[in-house]
């Protein structure tokens, strides 16, 4: 019988699963749990995993949750390449030691930005909370600190010269907060060169396993950039409307891209307010 994988091209240990799956050419079949739908709540996936959460996985009469199980199990009954969880003891203790760290060290950090832009603001239409993301991303900056000096190092991938599944739970985890168009490691030149290494020792694996969070994150940042240009008209508007009942003051120029930015009397002479509309 066929392996099932049970997945959400969106959650991100399900892509690392995925990546594994297809990069070690593990035979397999997915099935993907429509979330939004909440199918994970449905009695016959409950009997998969009660925990209602991918992914999971079903071989044969096996039931297996969890996703850094899920990778071990695959990896010890599929005899993969040894580099994805090599059998050298020490090498395998320290990729054990990322993979319990990262649950909090990594993805907890990464989380918080990714509810605070992008789920709360699409899901429940909400601002976003500039304190906290700014405070998380102090927070985060920690953790990619250690990323880079403890987990890296020297080496071309975290812990070694070859890739291993410990790259696959770090990528699909920091990918993630790409959603809403920012690069977290737009400060740290070294983490950067190794993403692009893990893509391009990926490829096409990388892509195909997160073409529909690419496919998300052009559609969250359209409609952010639509409702940008709706707010700027609206204040186009409001401008206009005062213009000719309120007294002369400064001159406000108005530019759809960059907001309203007030310009002080010149000379000390009073002008009459206009509005500068610009970007059409």
């Amino acid at each position: 019988m066929v392996l099932t994988v049970y997945i959400n091209p969106i959650s991100q240990p399900s892509r690392a699963v995925m990546m594994l799956c297809k990069a070690a050419r593990i035979p397999h079949v997915e099935k993907v749990i429509d979330l939004r739908a909440d199918e994970q709540m449905k009695p016959w996936f409950l009997k998969i995993n009660p925990a209602h959460q991918v992914p999971c996985i079903k071989d044969d009469d096996f039931l297996l949750a969890e996703s850094v199980a899920i990778a071990k199990y695959l990896i010890a009954k599929f005899e993969v390449n040894d580099h994805w969880y090599p059998v050298d003891l020490k090498l395998r203790a320290k990729i054990d030691q990322f993979l319990a760290w990262h649950h909090v060290g990594l993805r907890e950090k990464l989380i918080s930005i990714l509810r605070n832009e992008v789920f709360n603001v699409a899901m429940k239409g909400l601002k976003v909370d500039q304190p906290k993301l700014e405070e998380d991303l102090k927070t985060l900056e920690k953790s990619l600190d250690i990323l880079e000096t403890h987990y890296l190092g020297d080496n071309d991938y975290l812990l070694g010269d070859e890739i291993s599944i410990a790259d696959l739970f770090a990528i699909s985890e920091i990918i993630e907060t790409n959603l809403s168009g920012r690069d977290v490691l737009k400060n740290h030149p070294k983490l950067r060169q190794w993403f692009d290494l893990v893509r391009a020792t990926l490829t096409p694996v990388f892509d195909e396993v997160h073409a529909e969070l690419f496919k998300l994150r052009d559609q969250f940042i359209a409609n952010q950039q639509q409702e940008k240009r709706e707010e700027k008209v609206k204040e186009i508007r409001e401008i206009r409307r005062r213009e000719s009942t309120e007294p002369t003051g400064e001159v406000i120029k108005l530019d759809v891209n960059e907001g309203i930015k007030p310009e002080p009397k010149q000379n000390g002479a009073t002008t009459q307010k206009t509005a500068a509309v610009n970007g059409k």
